[in-house]
C-alpha cells in the first residue's frame, strides 16, 4: 500500500520564489528517507498556492523525514515565507491509470 502525504503550503505575497529555492532541497531529501517519490505543484488560480505530493511506503517515513535534523533547519528557514498552520493530509488512491 502507498500512502500519499500532502502538504498544502500557502505562500506570502512577494516570496514564492524564495520559498521554492529554499524548500526544494528538503523535498529533494524525502528519497533519503523512504519516499517513492515527490512533486510541488504551483496553483494556477492561486499562484501562492504550492501543493506539495509525496508518496510513501510506510508514514513511519514521513516523520522520520519531517522530524530530521535537515529538514527541521529547513522548515525553520522558511518559516516566515508562508502561511501557518501547516498540516499534512493524508489521501487514498481511488483510481489511477496504469
Amino acid at each position: 500500500m502507498t500512502y500519499i502525504s500532502e502538504l498544502n503550503w500557502h505562500v506570502t505575497p512577494f516570496r514564492s520564489q524564495r520559498w521554492i529555492d529554499n524548500w526544494e532541497p528538503a523535498a529533494q531529501l524525502a528519497t533519503e528517507y523512504g519516499a517513492v517519490s515527490w512533486e510541488i505543484y504551483r496553483s494556477d488560480e492561486d499562484p501562492l498556492l504550492f501543493r506539495q505530493v509525496t508518496r510513501w511506503d510506510k508514514k513511519s517515513d514521513f516523520e522520520a523525514w519531517w522530524y530530521s535534523p535537515e529538514v527541521s533547519e529547513i522548515r525553520a528557514s522558511v518559516v516566515d515565507l508562508y502561511d501557518k498552520p501547516l498540516l499534512p493530509v493524508w489521501c487514498s488512491r481511488v483510481v489511477a491509470s496504469d
